[in-house]
């Protein structure tokens, strides 16, 4: 380790919350000294400490016009460790730019998407992951995507997950503090994020309870927290299922209030198709909700099964209300999985662990190429 700040040029994309998690949880540390290089407009509050360069093209053609400013960027700034963020849109600028060394941080749709959209851009993945010297993942289940790309090479990938701000995120009251009981979720009104899933799994819920006692169904009620393309088509969804008066889509929120929605929800639900990690699941558990999460991608690394909450069967809306009625009926086991996922998540998951691994993969990083 040098005994001046490491410089660490952070090559990603600025309008993303995650980004900006990331390179002010890092410029807190005296000891890095943080650049972000960015073809987007930063939309959050980065840190004083931060150094902001902008490339001068912007969307898709930019990953292909920007690569002689990066390279120029780089040459300017001699960092001690470059970290290119995503694999698909800036690791295609990094594999144009000609700069090396660096690690690749894959973050999700770069690995379980984009390269299935075209043999073209699956041969541009292999090549983006091939160039790095090392990854980064945020799950072990996304590593394992990883592998499936990269080939015969050999190459190593380390697990930095996200963390949770843990004075935000954490727990004002417990699930079943209010007459009504609260199913909810918060994320992109997507086709990937299987929320018709939950709506036919809560059609479903309603249904089982109106058969025992339709006064304790009617206390139950559904929170969809988010926007995107498939809004319309959930809403009718929930219209053609008779349980659109029992439905409260909220519309997108700032990510300062989602804690407050989640205190909102008694129990909450992942049930995604594709899921790298699971940040709305941790966000979750440190406001001591038990989820209940598709076994997809990195969910079931997150959650511990009949532990900090329930895994259920990959899209199947009949597991999820399965699910749901196991932890109506179990409110005290339920009140304590809970807890149990606040104190997992303050093991594994806190801002300060994210950034600590992170930090450290950067100077080990250091230690083998700067000789």
């Amino acid at each position: 380790m040098k005994s001046s700040p490491l410089k660490i040029a952070f090559i990603a994309p600025g309008s993303l919350l995650h980004t900006v998690k990331w390179i002010n949880g890092l410029a807190a540390d005296t000891n890095l000294a943080v650049t972000l290089i960015t073809q987007h407009k930063i939309e959050d509050k980065v840190d004083d400490r931060v150094n902001i360069r902008y490339l001068p093209f912007s969307g898709g053609k930019g990953y292909i016009l920007n690569a002689l400013a990066l390279n120029k960027e780089i040459n300017r700034l001699l960092p001690d460790v470059i970290n290119v963020h995503y694999a698909s849109g800036y690791g295609t600028l990094a594999l144009l730019s000609n700069i090396k060394p660096y690690i690749l941080s894959v973050w999700g749709s770069d690995v379980y998407e984009f390269p299935f959209q075209s043999k073209l851009k699956y041969w541009l993945i292999r090549k983006s992951l091939n160039n790095a010297k090392r990854i980064a993942s945020t799950s072990h289940a996304m590593a394992k995507q990883t592998r499936t790309l990269i080939g015969d090479r050999k190459l190593p990938i380390a697990i930095t997950p996200f963390g949770v701000d843990l004075s935000r995120f954490n727990a004002k009251t417990e699930p079943f503090n209010s007459e009504f009981i609260t199913v909810g979720v918060v994320k992109r009104l997507e086709y990937k994020y299987g929320i018709d899933l939950l709506i036919d799994a809560f059609a479903a819920l309603k249904s089982h309870y109106r058969d025992i006692d339709r006064s304790f169904a009617a206390k139950l009620k559904l929170m969809i927290v988010g926007d995107g393309s498939l809004e319309n088509e959930l809403i009718v969804q929930c219209d053609k299922l008779n349980i659109y008066e029992d439905v409260e889509f909220v519309g997108a929120v700032n990510n300062n209030q989602v804690p407050d929605y989640i205190d909102q929800i008694d129990l909450f639900v992942v049930p995604s198709r594709i899921e790298s990690f699971g940040v709305a699941a941790i966000e979750a558990l440190a406001c001591e909700r038990p989820c209940i999460v598709a076994n997809t991608g990195g969910l079931p690394e997150v959650v511990i099964n009949k532990n900090t909450g329930l895994v259920c069967d990959y899209e199947s809306a009949e597991s999820i209300a399965q699910c749901l009625i196991w932890a109506i009926e179990n409110p005290q086991l339920v009140v304590e999985m809970g807890k149990q996922g606040r104190e997992d998540v303050l093991r594994k998951y806190s801002q300060q662990a994210a950034i600590d691994i992170m930090k450290k993969e950067y100077i080990a990083f250091y230690d083998d190429y700067s000789k």
